[in-house]
Parts: structure tokens; sequence; C-alpha cells
């Protein structure tokens, strides 16, 4: 079996990463240099019908920015299962972490604008997986498309059109990663991000030495286990130690080894090492997963990096896609629960 485990894992390895060749080099280049991002003449239209689609889904379901200024800021942050339907713990697949940064220096130049309405925030979206299986906005059509097709069949019925694709491997990547204690994973934005006069991919690394003691880091969801597992056991490691994260970043130096309009491509790390620019930790806590506190956030929190500071902007195909996408969730979101829209100011408005 562990064999069979092994097997998998570098499976699921060789699916995520592209290894490219580029010499390691500290030539940063401009976020806003030629072939950085590439703009399709029909990108606006697909974009649309993606967020259309996800739409439909969820019937079903009913400067350089913030680091130039050194400092501690109040966050608040949620982990969360990304699977394509619900589903219980026990099934594998991406696991997710949306952080909000409050307090973010007011000097510091907005994408949606300075005015006293604009609230001082800054949020980031990781995934456990570095890429993107999506890969640009025409994968994502078709994969969107695919999934909201077979939204009441079977699982087996989406995986077997998956698996019809060219791209079957890179698709079916995501099943392919390990069930694991979600407090020991990595996070990654998965897309490219502007960085000051830069660019670069940004990560959350566990620093906690609990947090990377064998007895969380290589524990295992059992297929027997409850539905609910994950959220179990990060109830319990809150209960009685922090969580510490290294806030990490690879900065880019040529579209072609580190692109943007290909999500799918893990930037070598031979070529942009990942470097340290910050720390953020989480105190032991009681009620993690406490009922209103989820409340607050399924009904108040709204996490869009297209909120934040003009220095972190997102950039590449797949982040310009998800700009609409999410906004037609948010207002979709807020269609279904019947609720205004009141985001929490502080991490004093969380309970």
């Amino acid at each position: 079996m562990d064999t069979v485990k092994s097997s998998v894992s570098a499976a699921a390895t060789t699916a995520k990463r592209t290894l490219t060749s580029a010499p390691p080099a500290d030539a940063y280049l401009p976020w806003n240099a030629p072939g950085v991002e590439t703009i399709k003449d029909d990108e606006e239209g697909k974009a649309v019908k993606i967020a259309d689609t996800m739409n439909k889904m969820q019937r079903h379901n009913f400067d350089q920015g913030l680091f130039a200024h050194p400092g501690t800021y109040p966050v608040i942050a949620r982990y969360a299962n990304e699977p394509v339907f619900l589903q219980p713990d026990t099934a594998p697949g991406p696991r997710g972490m949306g952080l909000k940064i409050f307090n973010t220096p007011t000097t510091e130049r907005r994408m949606d604008g300075n005015t006293n309405n604009t609230p001082n925030t800054q949020d980031f979206l990781f995934n456990n997986a570095p890429m993107l299986e999506l890969t640009d906005i025409d994968t994502t059509l078709d994969i969107m498309q695919l999934r909201e097709k077979h939204f009441d069949s079977s699982n087996a019925a989406l995986l077997a059109a998956t698996a019809a694709r060219t791209d079957a491997l890179k698709q079916t990547a995501p099943a392919m990663l390990p069930n694991t204690h979600i407090i020991a994973m990595s996070m990654f934005t998965q897309s490219a991000f502007r960085f000051g006069d830069y660019y670069g991919h940004m990560g959350l690394f566990p620093t906690a030495p609990a947090m990377k003691s064998s007895d969380i880091a290589d524990r295992t969801v059992p297929s027997h286990a409850p539905p609910t597992i994950l959220s179990d056991w990060l109830v319990d490691y809150f209960a009685a130690h922090d969580a510490i994260y290294d806030f990490r970043i690879q900065l880019g130096t040529d579209p072609l080894h580190h692109p943007t309009e290909d999500a799918s491509v893990v930037w070598d790390e031979r070529s942009a090492p990942w470097q340290t620019i910050g720390s953020v930790t989480f105190p032991r806590q009681e009620g993690v997963m406490a009922p209103k506190r989820r409340v607050v956030w399924e009904e108040r929190v709204r996490l869009s990096p297209f909120a934040g500071l003009e220095g972190h902007r997102p950039l590449g195909g797949i982040n310009r896609l998800r700009r609409r996408v999410y906004e037609r969730s948010w207002r979709k979101r807020k269609e279904l629960n019947a609720d205004e829209y009141d985001d929490v100011k502080g991490v004093d408005d969380i309970p």
C-alpha cells in the first residue's frame, strides 16, 4: 500500500510541476514589462461565460505595497476545502486558505481608489498546490462548462469526461493531492501578483514546531473518518498550539521562465528562490469552528485581492478572469442569502 501511495504521490508531483531551465538571477522584471501579461482579444466574453457557469453551480449549492511598511498588522483567516462538489473531508482534493489583513497603510494607492469609504484591507487567497490546473481562460471555460454539465451526475461521469481530455493528467492532479492535516500544509497564491515594482508568486510556509512535528505533518485522513475530520483536527490543534507561517515570495526575472499567463507552470525554485518577507501568527484559541464564527465568515466577510493595494495587483489571464468571477459570485451570494453586504471592519468583528 505504501508503494502505491508513493507512486500516486510521485504522479501528482509530476503533474503539478513543470520545471524550467532558467539560471538563478536577481534581475527582477517589472510587473508591467512586455510579456508579463498578454491580454487576448476575446477574454472579456469568455470571462462572462465562466462567471455565468459558476453562478449556475452556486444555485445548485444554495509601491512595494504592504511590505514597504514594516510593522504588525491584525489578520483573520479561514481554512476551507475547494472541491468541485460538496464533499466530506475524507475525499482528497485542494485545500485553501483566505487571509484578510487590516489597517494597511493609507498612503498606499488602492486598486479601487482611495476614498473615505474604502476599507484599509488587503486580501490574499492561497491553495495547497503551487500551480493551478486550469492553466488559462480557454481551459477554465472548458472545464467549468464540463463541471456544470455533470453537476447533477455522478462524480464518475465527470472523471470520465475529464479523462478523455488531452490534458487529463493535469486536470486530475488535484484529486491526487495528499489528504493530510491542513495545518501542516504550505499554501500558495498559484498565480502571480505585482510586488511593488516587480512581480512574483507568494506563499505561506508552516514554521511553528507543532505544525512540523511528525504527529501533525504525517497525519493522513483515514477513509473511515468522520466527514468533518479536518475541521475537528483544526479545533484540537488550536486548543493547544499557535500557528506560525513564513510569508515568502518568488520574484520573476523572465516571462518565459516565470510566466503569468499560464498558471499551471510551477516556477523553478532554482531560478526563483523563495524569500521570506514576513511572518503570520495565529495564537492558540478556542472556538475556531464555532457556529457563530462560521456565520460571520459566510455572511459578512468578503475576500477579494482586487479590492486591495495597487502594489499587489493580481496579474495574468487567470486573475483577470477571477476579478469578474469574484464580483459575480459575490452578487449571487447576496441574492441567495437575501441579505445586504456588510463587510467586517476588523478582527473584533469576528466572534
